[in-house]
C-alpha cells in the first residue's frame, strides 16, 4: 500500500463548521445558485490541500429557501434533509443545490445552533473534544422573510442568541452577503464579522471561510471571538493585499 493510500485518521479533537446558505428564489432569478454551486466543489478540492483540518474537520450545510430549512447531506449520497447533518470533511462532496422559495434565514440559523449543539453533544459522549470553536457562516443574497415572505425583524433576537454563544466561547459566527444582501443585517448579526462583497463571486465568500478557519487555528483556543476576528480581519487584507500585487505582476508580465 502506497504513502497516498494509507486512510486518513480522524482527530480525536474535532473542528465544527457549519455552512448556513441561502437557496431562496432570489439565487435563482440573478443564476447566483449556478455560481455557488461551481465555487463550492473548487473550494471542496482546495479543503483537500489542507492536512490538518482533512484530519479533524466536520462540515455541515444548512440551506434556507428551496424546502424551507434544511440539512443537506455534505457527501452528496443522501438527497433531502439528512439524518447525519455533519460528515468529515473528507467526505465532503457538496451535492448541487437547486433555488426557490422564501428567505427563512432567522429559522435556518436557530436550526443550526441546534444541528451544532446535538453534534457537540454526541461528541461528548463518544469521548472527544474540540479542537478550536465551532464556526458557522451565513452566505445570502437577501433579506430574512416571514411565512409570508414580507421582510422580517426577528434576527434581532438570533443577533442576541449569537452574542451569547460569542461570549461564552462557544462559536465563531460570521455573516457573508453578496450583491443584494442587506448591510444593516449582516451586522446586526455579526457586528464585528460580517463582510459584503459587491458582486455574486461566492469563491471570494469561501476565500474568507478560509481565511477565518486559518486565523481560528492561529489564536489561542481561549482567546475572546473579538480577538479571533480582529487576527481574521488582519489575515484577510494581507492576502487581498497579495493578491492584488500578483494581479499587477501578471498585467505587468503580459505587457512586457
Amino acid at each position: 500500500m502506497t504513502v497516498d493510500a494509507l486512510p486518513v485518521r480522524q482527530a480525536r479533537n474535532r473542528t465544527l463548521i457549519t455552512l448556513v446558505v441561502d437557496t431562496s428564489s432570489s439565487m435563482q432569478q440573478t443564476g447566483a445558485i449556478d455560481e455557488l454551486n461551481d465555487a463550492l466543489q473548487k473550494w471542496c478540492a482546495e479543503l483537500r490541500g489542507n492536512d490538518a483540518l482533512q484530519m479533524s474537520g466536520e462540515i455541515a450545510l444548512i440551506t434556507f429557501g428551496k424546502d424551507h430549512v434544511r440539512a443537506v447531506d455534505p457527501s452528496g449520497q443522501v438527497t433531502g434533509q439528512t439524518s447525519r447533518p455533519f460528515v468529515p470533511l473528507r467526505e465532503f462532496h457538496p451535492p448541487e443545490l437547486a433555488a426557490g422559495g422564501l428567505t427563512p434565514m432567522v429559522e435556518a440559523i436557530q436550526y443550526a445552533l441546534e444541528v451544532l449543539s446535538v453534534r457537540k453533544g454526541q461528541l461528548t459522549a463518544e469521548g472527544l473534544g474540540l479542537a478550536y470553536r465551532p464556526m458557522m457562516y451565513m452566505i445570502t443574497d437577501g433579506v430574512p422573510t416571514d411565512l409570508q415572505g414580507n421582510r422580517t425583524d426577528r434576527w434581532r433576537d438570533v443577533a442576541a442568541m449569537l452574542r451569547q454563544h460569542e461570549a461564552g466561547k462557544h462559536l465563531l459566527f460570521f455573516a457573508l452577503g453578496v450583491r443584494g444582501a442587506d448591510q444593516d443585517v449582516l451586522r446586526g448579526l455579526a457586528p464585528k464579522s460580517w463582510y459584503l462583497l459587491g458582486d455574486t463571486d461566492f469563491s471570494k465568500v469561501l476565500r474568507l471561510v478560509s481565511t477565518s478557519i486559518g486565523s481560528a487555528q492561529a489564536e489561542s483556543r481561549d482567546a475572546p471571538a473579538e480577538a479571533i476576528y480582529e487576527h481574521f480581519q488582519r489575515d484577510n487584507k494581507k492576502n487581498e493585499e497579495m493578491r492584488r500585487w500578483l494581479d499587477e505582476e501578471g498585467a505587468g508580465s503580459d505587457g512586457r
